[in-house]
């Protein structure tokens, strides 16, 4: 039987640790604040009672103590090292797990949830504010479609979490990591390392190892300033301010793959006509003939060049919709990409291996973690570019679960393969490195790039099961982990079921308001009147507070704090602003509470401590409190401003 324990800070080798019966380590010293299973698998391989040896002295890691070590049978070793940051006020400890020999495959540790209410990670389908609400079973954590395939981790994912109780982890990237949040209703936090069964690449037959930092500080922001200063990266610039200010107008929701020339034309020009601004068009699937031919189909599309030439005239910069597969159909680009050496292959590297995606069962893919491979995809882009003026792309799919089941990638001495999708979103920057108006949906080891990363497709509902309660909750996280330049997916979602209903429609264009940028693809005109009104004050609403936004981007290049932020931004510890999850800051200064309910014309919402400004009726309220029944007609965003 497991049992909880208080956390390892240091061991205590005058008394000597051992297997206890219920499988944890018997005697350490607590790490307050942390709960939990440690040492899940000790029992399993050690005889009990076993008095474990001391080995020799972990190697040091600079700025840290030297380390203690101990071992068990020359069958499982643990090295832990510690830090004591006095000026930032943050303890943190490194630990170490290593099989010894190969009776040892898995290593565990897992962290109560149950005491304080935890973010980070990743994001999921089904996604909740703070997450120890989900049910996520043990998953190889590498990045994945959760949408379209779920019970898999997200696209954009970092190994970090932080908990209210000013506590934060962080895994390091070569484990071999399986992730489990809740998964039998235990409350728990799990990591496993394992390469059975995995996706993680064993190149040298190393032995599994399990390899996390666990920092404590007074809150949960504070931890997670030190967190985002000592190890997540900073985006080194913004993406195009134009972004920022208007709106997207992609063809996807509204037409699917059934684009053609003249309804591209049609399209930008009736968002003129209801006098709407753009930043850009983008044109979606099935402009290609075949998938991974990157030209267009000639019969759909016959003037390719006058038509971006014409949308350029009526004010409109065009990007197109691209992916990394190519399909059997695209025999020139297949036979050429084979001959450039520009494909994953399999695992005895001599021919392109298949996968199949969403849109074709039998494609090959590009590898990105080959210099051929992400410069033949480059070149090609180029040459839409040159050939067509497109200005930039939407570059879709890019997560691990798309590679073949059997595979090789270029790179080599690497374990973890989300290295694909790090190179992937790397190459995506580099397509339009100058302007940065591309946007990706992939995030690995990437927030240094400054460009927009997409939300993946929501669907056209009000709930949680990947609806729109789901968006902020998505911001909120990948903000978290370092990615400040979120990109909403469409106003309404993608009515893959059909239309949205036009109150759903027009809660999710106020929702998007004070997002870093807007997205619409469903036009507000199909609805009626007061809808296109209600969209076209909302846009205006974006476009007020762009500046705003702009800064904030600018702010997060030196500080990494994300721009939309969760209450506890301002208040981390009051209770109310650690669960809140259908509210949010802009910077410190603006709290915004959208209507996310069916058929609600009023809503409560929670001011943090402060002064405030009711923008909706002018009134000036001090917090913390709810304001219990505040009443918002459907063309009102209720959003507060902060008083000096």
């Amino acid at each position: 039987m497991e049992r909880l324990y208080g956390f390892l800070v240091a061991i205590s080798l005058s008394a000597p640790l051992m297997a206890s019966d219920d499988g944890v380590l018997g005697d350490i010293r607590p790490f307050s604040r942390l709960n939990g299973v440690f040492g899940r698998t000790l029992n399993d391989v050690v005889t009990t009672p076993t008095v474990p040896s001391q080995c020799v002295a972990a190697e040091s890691i600079r700025g840290w103590s030297s380390g203690d070590c101990v071992e068990w049978e020359n069958k499982l070793r643990l090295k832990t090292y510690h830090l004591s940051d006095t000026g930032a006020q943050v303890n943190c400890s490194v630990i170490s797990w290593e099989a010894v020999n190969c009776l040892v495959s898995t290593l565990e540790d897992c962290f109560d949830m149950t005491d304080a209410h935890w973010y980070g990670g990743t994001i999921v389908k089904q996604m909740y504010w703070p997450i120890e609400l989900q049910n996520e079973r043990s998953s190889p954590y590498v990045t994945g479609d959760s949408i379209g395939m779920p019970g898999r981790y997200g696209g954009v994912q970092e190994r970090y979490w932080i908990n209210s109780n000013g506590l934060a982890l962080y895994v390091d990237w070569e484990v071999p990591l399986w992730v489990s949040i809740n998964s039998t209703g235990d409350k728990r936090l799990c990591f496993k390392a394992q390469y059975r069964d995995s996706p993680y690449f064993n190149y040298d037959d190393s032995q599994v190892w399990l390899k996390y930092t666990v920092c404590q500080a007074n809150d949960v922001r504070q931890v997670h300033d030190y967190m985002t200063a000592n190890y997540l990266a900073k985006p080194v610039d913004i993406p195009d301010e134009r972004l920022f200010r208007y709106p997207i107008w992609s063809t996807w929701a509204q037409y699917k793959t059934n684009i053609t020339q003249s309804l591209v034309l049609e399209f930008a020009a009736a968002v003129s006509e209801h006098g709407f601004s753009n930043s850009q068009l983008e044109i979606d699937d099935r402009w290609e003939s075949v998938y991974g031919d990157l030209d267009f189909d000639p019969v759909k599309f016959p003037d390719p060049r006058g038509m971006v030439e014409t949308l350029d005239a009526m004010g409109y910069r065009t990007t197109l919709w691209v992916h990394p597969f190519v399909g059997l159909a695209a025999a020139a680009a297949m036979r050429e990409g084979m001959q450039r050496r520009a494909f994953v292959t399999n695992p005895a590297r001599r021919l392109p291996a298949l996968t199949s995606w969403w849109a074709d069962h039998t494609a090959m893919i590009v590898d990105f973690t080959s210099i051929n491979g992400r410069d033949w995809f480059s070149s090609r882009l180029r040459d839409l570019q040159t050939r067509y003026n497109i200005s930039s792309f939407k570059f879709d799919a890019g997560e691990t679960n798309w590679l073949p089941d059997c595979y090789a990638l270029s790179v080599s001495g690497v374990r973890n393969p989300s290295v694909y999708s790090e190179t992937y979103a790397r190459t995506a920057l580099a397509a339009d490195s100058h302007v940065r108006h591309q946007e990706v949906r992939v995030g690995a080891r990437t927030q240094d790039l400054p460009m927009f990363v997409r939300m993946l497709d929501k669907d056209s509902r009000w709930d949680y099961n990947n609806g729109l309660e789901t968006v902020i909750p998505h911001a909120l996280n990948v903000g978290l982990i370092g990615y400040p330049f979120v990109l909403p997916d469409m106003v309404g979602g993608n009515a893959y079921g059909g239309l949205p209903d036009r109150e759903l429609f027009v809660r999710w264009a106020e929702l998007n308001v004070f997002l870093p940028s807007v997205q619409y693809s469903i036009v507000p005109w199909q609805f009626d009147a007061e809808v296109v009104e209600i969209a076209q004050n909302m846009s205006r609403l974006h476009e007020s507070y762009a500046e705003t936004l702009i800064d904030l981007a600018r702010e997060s290049t030196v500080t990494g704090a994300p721009i939309v932020r969760p209450l506890w931004w301002v208040a981390p510890t009051d209770p109310v602003a650690l669960t809140v999850d259908s509210e949010f800051l802009v910077g410190n200064d603006i709290v915004v509470a959208p209507v996310v309910k069916k058929g609600a014309r009023s809503r409560d919402v929670y001011l943090p401590s402060g002064r405030w400004l009711d923008a909706l009726r002018d009134d000036v309220v001090t917090g913390p409190r709810w304001l219990v029944g505040y009443r918002a007609e459907l063309n009102e965003l209720p959003y507060f401003t902060r008083l000096a």
